[in-house]
């Protein structure tokens, strides 16, 4: 295995700027200066499928990695805090595969030194294994990568390689394996460890979710929706250490209707509550999102049409309901349809990460920014970050 990665740290300054005292999508009265995130997919082009791109401002690079290597392929990347001569900065930190004569695959970090993670930490495998991360997580400055891994032929093995966000020291963690070999797709991070969840649903009416706190198992939660079918997670979020927020996107029975549900659960006493959101009764769709500080951020589209929003939610402890606000945002004049799969907030913003048509975007607040998408015929945004 070759030890020398690719170099991929782009250092962003702080900047300092005024306070904007105008109105907000949830108006406050003091926000933030608008800054442009950076954007993280891919383009196709008539001569290339699926180019990795990076998106800032007016920029777009398809050259993201500094050294070419036909065995590295770029999947993600985290945020870290990077010193430069400026001071103390936020930068990020591309990640991917290392695949070694098209036999057996490594995860690492695009770094111009830097060894796969499996080698930094002390992993020795077989030359067929095969690794690759199903995502990241960055809490309280450390990134946590969740990965699977296996001999082709075996049943892949989970666990989540940990950077520590001030030394950068990579650590391996065994995850509880899942009987079927394909790991975790939602997680979240607490004080008493990492949290990752599995989800079963047997049939239409019940969805069995499987809660584990690092390697050990917390419980088997069942959810279930009165009326409604297909009880869809789409997000899960930690309230604090042993409370878990669950979205959930089901279907109304008998109809398209969707019907969006906040779900607290308790790891403690392990009770359920679950509170209706107040949304449009129109077939709509909800993805990747957010929870800062008690508020959750979901994006928001309805099916067929050209309809983008993002949604709040927020519990109120005085009430003891879940207070929702849905934000449309403006598509782009003689698109059908258009997609909003991802946000983040900044200090007051809120940036969606979508598309118009077949060609990527992003909202900043209530506005929409087109991006460089010149020579595509189709793009598409992963991943979005904002940096202070």
């Amino acid at each position: 295995m070759k030890k020398l990665c690719l170099l991929a740290v782009i250092a962003l300054s702080i900047a300092s700027c005024k306070k904007d005292h105008q109105d907000t999508p949830d108006n406050q009265e003091v926000i933030t200066p608008p800054k442009d995130p950076l954007l993280f997919g891919q383009i196709w082009t008539p001569n290339s499928n699926g180019v990795v791109t990076v998106w800032n401002g007016k920029t777009r690079d398809t050259n993201i990695v500094a050294y070419k290597h036909d065995g590295l392929i770029v999947t993600g990347f985290y945020e870290k805090s990077v010193v430069s001569p400026g001071g103390i900065a936020k930068g990020i930190v591309f990640y991917g595969n290392e695949v070694k004569d098209g036999n057996g695959s490594r995860l690492c970090q695009f770094l111009q030194q830097s060894t796969p993670f499996a080698e930094s930490t002390g992993r020795q495998h077989d030359p067929r294994y095969v690794e690759w991360a199903q995502g990241s997580i960055t809490y309280k400055g450390d990134t946590y990568i969740v990965a699977l891994g296996g001999v082709p032929g075996q049943r892949a093995k989970s666990y989540y390689y940990k950077v520590d966000g001030n030394t950068g020291k990579q650590t391996y963690h065994p995850l509880a394996q899942t009987p079927n070999g394909n790991g975790y797709g939602r997680y979240c991070g607490t004080e008493k460890g990492l949290i990752v969840c599995k989800a079963l649903s047997p049939e239409t009416k019940t969805t069995f979710l499987q809660v584990f706190r690092e390697n050990q198992l917390i419980n088997e939660y069942k959810l279930e929706i009165p009326g409604y079918i297909y009880i869809d997670i789409e997000n899960i979020f930690a309230r604090d250490d042993d409370n878990l927020i669950v979205i959930i996107a089901s279907k109304k029975e008998g109809t398209p209707i969707t019907g969006l549900f906040y779900v607290a659960i308790n790891l403690i006493d392990h009770t359920i509550k679950t509170y209706k959101a107040d949304m449009p009764e129109v077939n709509y769709h909800i993805n990747e999102g957010t929870y800062v500080n008690q508020k959750v951020y979901l994006p928001y589209y309805e099916n067929g049409v050209n309809k983008c929003a993002y949604v709040t939610l927020e519990f109120d402890d005085k009430t003891n309901k879940v207070i929702s606000k849905k934000f449309d945002l403006p598509g782009k004049a003689g698109q059908p349809y258009g997609l909003a799969t991802l946000v983040a907030t900044n200090g007051n913003n809120v940036y969606v990460g979508g598309s118009q048509g077949s060609f990527a975007c992003y909202w900043r607040n209530d506005k929409l920014v087109e991006i460089d998408n010149t020579g595509a015929t189709l793009s598409a945004i992963t991943k979005i970050a904002v940096f202070d």
